[in-house]
């Protein structure tokens, strides 16, 4: 079974209590999340790395604190001591996303914004930059995202990063909702689900467990501050 779980950042951001949260990290992701210039962006990186640990305590009743994460040799964050479950986050505009699984999974959210359609020979494959072509106005650059979020998830979820070329599969999405993938690569037998999170927002998930949700989980800041805190 699969878990997903979103949280929408707020606007009032100086005064959430969740920022009190960012002494439960380990050291190294403190750092990180100081570095930011943006408060916005230290907000959604804590957000999401307390989210996916929330689903990590839940998953396996234990304590932040007894939480060991390590990488995979392509820097995916893993379970030190529990190849048995997996976990991926992401983060864009006002969103922020976890998912959890016991297999590989990868999820992506993005907010759809006007882009430069020419990138698409960077970043798709013949065929996915074929059926792009075919589609005009709003529709084709809705659709631009929803394979850009359904390749990063297969990416995510193979855990290898940008060193697996993203010509190297093909992700073909259908107006049925049903979701294609040919792949050169060894990660296969995996499936997608796409979810609705908000208005101009695009939200993919991949892995190789096809029982997902029907709907994904939705939690304020103050609830994730709430239910982390239960872990602590």
């Amino acid at each position: 079974m699969i878990e997903i779980y979103g949280v929408r950042l707020e606007t009032n951001i100086d005064s959430l209590p969740i920022w009190r949260l960012v002494q439960a990290l380990p050291p190294e992701r403190q750092e990180r999340i100081h570095r930011f210039r943006r408060k916005e962006d230290a907000l959604r990186t804590l957000a999401a790395d307390l989210l996916s640990r929330l689903l990590i305590c839940s998953w396996l009743n234990i304590r932040n604190k007894d939480i060991r994460l390590t990488q995979n040799a392509y820097g995916k964050p893993l379970l030190e001591e529990n190849s048995g479950l997996y976990f991926n986050n992401s983060h864009s505009g006002e969103w922020v996303v976890s998912a959890i699984a016991g297999s590989p999974v990868g999820i992506d959210v993005e907010k759809v914004e006007e882009i430069d359609f020419s990138i698409a020979g960077r970043f798709f494959s013949e065929q996915e930059c074929l059926d792009l072509d075919l589609r005009r106005g709003e529709a084709k650059l809705n659709y631009f995202f929803d394979l850009w979020t359904l390749k990063e998830s297969y990416i995510k979820a193979a855990g290898m990063g940008l060193s697996m070329p993203l010509d190297s599969f093909t992700v073909r999405a259908g107006n049925d909702g049903r979701i294609e993938l040919t792949t050169l690569n060894e990660f296969r037998g995996c499936s997608f689900r796409q979810y609705p999170i908000g208005p101009g927002y695009k939200l993919s998930v991949c892995t190789q467990d096809d029982r997902f949700p029907d709907h994904i989980g939705l939690l304020s800041m103050d609830e994730l501050h709430e239910r982390f805190m239960t872990y602590v």
